[in-house]
C-alpha cells in the first residue's frame, strides 16, 4: 500500500495544468478503507499528514502574501552577486501571460486529502464524540484556511468539498471540474460556514496539540477574527459591506476570546528560536505554527542570507562596528535571493529592538542594505540548519488585529498597540495617542509591518486596511512604503491574481473566466 498522505498524481491533475485525464491514475491504494481509517491512531497520523502537507505549502502561502506588499527589492543583492527572485511578482507586472503562480496557487492538492479526511472522519464509527468533533473541527478550519488564501487571491473559486476521486473516479475532464462561484460573496460565505462547523465541532476544546503545530480551537478564532474583519471592511463584488457593524462585533469576540489565553515572550528576538532554544517551541505568544525540525524538514530562509563567497568587508553595523567575515554564521548554506529594503529598516526606531532582531544592517560608502535573520534557526556540527517554527498567528497579531477592529468601531485602540510596542521597546515605548480613524490605521499598519516582516502579512494588510475615505491601503503610493498600485484603469484590477493560461486552457469550465482586467494580457 503506498503512504498516506503523499501528493499523488490524480489530485495534482484534477486541479493544475495536467492536459488529459489518465484514467489509470485511480487511487485505490492511497483510499484503501479496508486498511487504514480504522483506529484512533490512524486518525491522528493521518491528520499529522494534513499539517505536513500545509508545511510543504509554507513558501507558497508566503509569496501570497509577501512577494507584493511593496517591501522586497528586485534586481540584484547588495553584494552583486546574485539575481533577486520574483521580480514580476514584486514590481506588480503579473499578466495572464506570467502570473507569477499558477494551477490556483497549487491549494486544491492539499484541500483534496483534507476532504478525504473529512470524508473518513465523518462515517468513523470507531471514534468517541469528542475525538471525532476535535478532528472534524481541526479539518474544517484547516479547509477554511486553505479556501481563504484562495478567495483574497482570486476572488471567486471552485469550491469543491467531496474527494471526488476517492467516491466516484471522474471519467471526462466535465467530471473532473468545478465551476467558480458566481459571485465573491458565494465564496466568502462558504468560508464563513466551515469556520462556522470549525468552531462548532470543538464545542469549546482549547486543547493545543504537538505544542502549537496543529490546528487548535484558538487557530479557528483567529481565522474567525481575520474573515469576518475582512468581511466587515473589503469590498465584494465590487459593493461596500452591508453588514460591517454586526461582522466587526463578531471578529471582536472572537479575538477577545482567545486573547486571554496566550502571553507575549518578553524578548521579540527569542520568540523565534525555536531551534536554538528548546523551551521556545511552542511558546506562550504562538497560537499556531508550522513545524520544522532537523532531519525532518528545513524553511527557505536561506534564500535571504548572503553567499560564503559574497565580499563583506568593510561593511558597519547601524553603529558603525565593523562588520566580521561571517556575521550569522551562515557558511556555505546561504545565497540572496529575498532582499528587503532598506526603507522598510528606517521605519524602525532607534529603541525598537524589532529592527536588529530582524535584521543585520551593513554600510559601506553610499550603500546602506539589510539581511533578514529573524528565522536562521541553529547550528548543527557547526552547519547552519533552518529548522525555527515559522507562526501562522501569534499573540501580537491577536492584539492588532484587536486595535484594528476597534478603530473601525470607533473605540479607543490605546492598550492593544502599546501591549505590542511595550514589548518591541523593553517597556520604554513612545506612547501611542488616540487620534483619528486614518491616524490610527496607519499607525496600526505601520507596527504590524514592523512586527509581521516575513510573515505573509503585508499583501493582505495592503488590502484589507483603510484610508479616512474607506478606499484599501494598496493604493495610498503618496504614504511612505504604502501603496503599490495607482486606483486607475490598468492597474486596480490587479488587487487579484490572473488565472494562468494554462488552467483556462485545460478547465472546460473557466471559459471566458479571467479575472476582470487581465483577459489578452
Amino acid at each position: 500500500m503506498k503512504k498516506i498522505f503523499i501528493y499523488i498524481g490524480l489530485a495534482v491533475f484534477l486541479f493544475s495544468s495536467c492536459k488529459e485525464i489518465d484514467l489509470d491514475l485511480s487511487p485505490e491504494d492511497y483510499f484503501a478503507s479496508g486498511s487504514f481509517w480504522k483506529s484512533n491512531e490512524q486518525v491522528a497520523g493521518a491528520m499529522l499528514g494534513l499539517h505536513t502537507q500545509l508545511r510543504g505549502q509554507q513558501q507558497n502561502l508566503w509569496n501570497l502574501g509577501e512577494l507584493r506588499g511593496g517591501t522586497l527589492r528586485d534586481g540584484t543583492s547588495f553584494t552583486g552577486t546574485a539575481s533577486l527572485n520574483s521580480a514580476g511578482i514584486i514590481t506588480q507586472d503579473i499578466r495572464e501571460s506570467s502570473p507569477g503562480i499558477s494551477g490556483w496557487a497549487g491549494l486544491y492538492a492539499p484541500i483534496f486529502q483534507v476532504n478525504n479526511f473529512i470524508y473518513q472522519v465523518e462515517k468513523a464509527d470507531y471514534l468517541t464524540d469528542l475525538q471525532k468533533g476535535y478532528y472534524l473541527g481541526q479539518a474544517y478550519g484547516l479547509r477554511a484556511f486553505y479556501y481563504f488564501y484562495l478567495f483574497r487571491t482570486y476572488g471567486r473559486v471552485p469550491l469543491v468539498t467531496e474527494p471526488q476521486a476517492a467516491i466516484n473516479t471522474p471519467t471526462s475532464a466535465e467530471e473532473a471540474y468545478k465551476a467558480r462561484t458566481e459571485t465573491e460573496k458565494e465564496t466568502l460565505d462558504f468560508i464563513k460556514s466551515e469556520v462556522d462547523k470549525s468552531e462548532k465541532s470543538f464545542s469549546g476544546n482549547y486543547e493545543t496539540k504537538n505544542q502549537k503545530a496543529q490546528w487548535s480551537l484558538a487557530a479557528t478564532k483567529m481565522l474567525k477574527t481575520e474573515v469576518y474583519l475582512w468581511s466587515a471592511k473589503v469590498d465584494v463584488d465590487g459593493k461596500a459591506p452591508e453588514n460591517s457593524l454586526a461582522e466587526l462585533k463578531l471578529a471582536k469576540a472572537a479575538i477577545e476570546e482567545v486573547i486571554p489565553k496566550y502571553t507575549l515572550v518578553s524578548n521579540f528576538a527569542e520568540a523565534f528560536k525555536s531551534a536554538s532554544v528548546p523551551a521556545m517551541k511552542g511558546n506562550a505568544e504562538m497560537i499556531f505554527v508550522l513545524r520544522y525540525l532537523n532531519g525532518e524538514a528545513t524553511s527557505f530562509f536561506s534564500n535571504f542570507i548572503y553567499a560564503a563567497s559574497d565580499d563583506i568587508t568593510g561593511y558597519v553595523d547601524d553603529n558603525g562596528q565593523a562588520i566580521p567575515k561571517d556575521p550569522l554564521q551562515a557558511g556555505s548554506t546561504g545565497l540572496i535571493r529575498y532582499e528587503y529594503k532598506m526603507d522598510l529598516y528606517r521605519l524602525y526606531e532607534k529603541a525598537d529592538t524589532r529592527a536588529n532582531a530582524t535584521f543585520l544592517n551593513f554600510n559601506k560608502g553610499n550603500t546602506s542594505a539589510i539581511v533578514f535573520r529573524k528565522f536562521l534557526g541553529t547550528l548543527i556540527d557547526g552547519v547552519r540548519n533552518y529548522s525555527d517554527d515559522y507562526p501562522v498567528y501569534r499573540l501580537s497579531e491577536a492584539y492588532l488585529l484587536l486595535a484594528e477592529i476597534k478603530n473601525k468601531l470607533g473605540e479607543d485602540p490605546t492598550a492593544e498597540i502599546m501591549a505590542v510596542r511595550n514589548r518591541a521597546y523593553a517597556g520604554k515605548a513612545p506612547l501611542f495617542i488616540n487620534s483619528s480613524f486614518e491616524a490610527n490605521e496607519l499607525a496600526i499598519f505601520y507596527e504590524r509591518t514592523k512586527e509581521f516582516v516575513s510573515e505573509g502579512k503585508r499583501w493582505f494588510d495592503l488590502r484589507r486596511m483603510q484610508d479616512s475615505a474607506g478606499k484599501p491601503l494598496v493604493f495610498r503610493k503618496d504614504l511612505n512604503l504604502v501603496g503599490v498600485l495607482n486606483n486607475i484603469d490598468g492597474q486596480k484590477h490587479k488587487i487579484l491574481w490572473p488565472i494562468d493560461l494554462g488552467t483556462l486552457t485545460v478547465d472546460p469550465k473557466l471559459n471566458d473566466q479571467q479575472n476582470p482586467g487581465y483577459k489578452g494580457t
